[in-house]
Parts: C-alpha cells; structure tokens; sequence
C-alpha cells in the first residue's frame, strides 16, 4: 500500500478537501459495504487498497465539503446499484450528506466560469478550488486546476505515487 503522507499532501494539511464525484462514491460506497469495491461497476478502477489510501489522505484535511452538482452525481451514479441495496444505500446516503460541508454556489456564476466547457459540476469545483483542495480522478478537472495553479490533487497519482 502507498503511504498518504508525502509531500504532496503536507502542503494541504488542515485545509478543506471536496471530493469529485467518483472519489465520492468510493468513499461512502467504502462505508456503506467495502465488498461493492469488488462488485459495483461503478467501482471497479478502485481496489480495497485504494480505501486505505483515501482514508490515510483524508485525514490530511480538516474538512470535507462538497456540492450539489457533485451529490447528484452521486447519486446518479448509485442508481446504478442493485435493487435490494437501493433502500439501504438511500439511508446511508442522506445520513453521509448530513456531514458534509455542502458548498453552494449559483448555476448562473458557475456557467460565467471560463471551466464551464468542462460541465457544470467541475466548473463549480474549479470556482470553489481557491479555497478548497479538489480531490479527483478527473485528468481534464486536475490539468485545468494545475494549469492555474489552483489546490488539486489527482487520486490516480497518489494511487500510483507520483507527485508533482
């Protein structure tokens, strides 16, 4: 397993961290039952490893915050889920919203963003990401970000241990 603590990640320690969608559903679909790493689609780029990893980088942060565009996604994304687990899931995730910073910011502000050719969820992440680190697999989100030299962290390098 890598270790979450490099150098990387010391530069972020004690601020706010919003998950991109799919780093978001890992994280609580990892909560809900660790076994959907290995059986939910949606899910399949991630290994059990990867939980620890998130788990270690998370502690990194003093909060996790996230948006409305960001928990549809989520939540269109867990529609996918089984059926039977659909109930279940629901429960989990309405009690997992009720901890999180929800950030939110008007769709007409978001659509002036010069990101907005990215969608509008990753718009609304770049406009929050001068305050907040935007954890994410997304290579086109964390190349927009770094170009501007704005907090991101891409999950896929530090799965990989590379570090900018």
């Amino acid at each position: 397993m890598k270790s979450a603590v490099n150098p990387q990640l010391r530069r972020y320690r004690g601020k706010s961290v919003i998950l991109d969608a799919n780093v978001l559903l890992l994280y609580w679909c990892a909560s809900f039952d660790s076994d959907l790493v290995r059986t939910f689609k949606r899910l399949n780029s991630f290994s059990s490893e990867d939980i620890e990893l998130l788990h270690q980088t998370l502690k990194v942060f003093s909060t996790i915050s996230t948006t409305p565009h960001v928990l549809t996604e989520v939540s269109n994304l867990a529609n996918a889920l089984p059926q039977w687990r659909k109930e279940d899931w629901a429960s989990h995730f309405a009690s997992q919203v009720g901890i999180v910073d929800e950030k939110w910011l008007p769709a007409q502000s978001i659509v002036r963003s010069p990101a907005i050719f990215l969608g509008l969820t990753d718009a609304a992440l770049c406009e929050l990401a001068s305050t907040h680190v935007i954890l994410t697999i997304d290579f086109p989100l964390s190349n927009f970000l770094e170009s501007r030299k704005l907090n991101v962290l891409n999950f896929n390098h530090l799965r990989a241990g590379q570090f900018a």
